[in-house]
């Protein structure tokens, strides 16, 4: 594994790049992470990102800056795709995670340059998945008062902006204006943060070629189905990406 940085307007974006030890195709994958999450994901992300490998692709995993907010996760995007078109690869694939979906949705959408699109339990509905992943502290975001959280992940302040830039996005508008590149849905049916109806409705808009793998039993973060949903992610890029 290669650690470097990503320029993004003066924001340093930590980065890991993974490769191959036989290329088997001339393709990188780069993994964003969801709210609240890292590139490393629990250890999970690397997994992933060994197992890729490991198949012949090259992997890119970056942390987004603190900031949160979608519309400034896809510049974040934007740099280092920029990056990888300057010094690895011209040819895209990105795997979002919850709301790095999110904004691979949004990020495909503004550019259409990717050349396929992996989304692991990802949400449309921001507002309805951030109802759930905030409980009450939604209701405080909407009234205009800041959001303290401190958990597991480390302290965080949220202010109201940040629910606000959903307005700026929508994503099943998005999705409609995605085409003709290969598309993998991966999400659990016991998703305890975005349903699987979310997932079920990205698919149904996506155009042709798409898969959709359900995990049964599955949460959020696809715990218990993380090495599966590797390997589903594996076989997709040996049939569309293997050339």
């Amino acid at each position: 594994m290669e650690e470097f940085l990503i320029d993004c307007n003066g924001d340093m974006l930590q980065a890991v790049m993974h490769r191959p030890a036989k290329q088997k195709a001339n393709t990188i994958v780069i993994i964003c992470h969801g709210f609240r999450g890292s590139k490393d994901g629990g250890g999970r992300a690397v997994a992933v990102a060994d197992t890729i490998a490991e198949a012949g692709f090259t992997v890119l995993r970056f942390n987004f800056t603190p900031l949160q907010k979608l519309t400034r996760q896809i510049e974040e995007i934007a740099a280092v795709v920029q990056y990888c078109h300057k010094h690895i690869s011209k040819e895209i694939i990105l795997l979002g995670r919850s709301m790095g979906g999110s904004a691979a949705i949004a990020y495909t959408r503004k550019y259409q340059n990717v050349q396929g699109l992996c989304l692991w339990a990802t949400p449309w509905n921001l507002i309805e998945t951030f109802q759930l992943a905030l409980g009450d502290g939604y209701a405080l975001l909407e009234k205009g008062q800041t959001l303290s959280i401190h958990d597991a992940y480390g302290d965080l302040e949220l202010t109201p902006d940040f629910i606000e830039d959903f307005k700026n996005f929508n994503l099943l508008e998005a999705l409609t204006q995605i085409h003709h590149i290969p598309v993998l849905v991966l999400h659990g049916t016991k998703d305890e943060i975005v349903p699987f109806i979310q997932a079920e409705r990205i698919y149904q808009i996506f155009s042709e070629p798409k898969r959709l793998e359900v995990f049964e039993g599955g949460d959020h973060h696809l715990s218990m189905h993380s090495a599966q949903a590797a390997i589903a992610i594996r076989d997709w890029l040996h049939q569309y990406f293997n050339r």
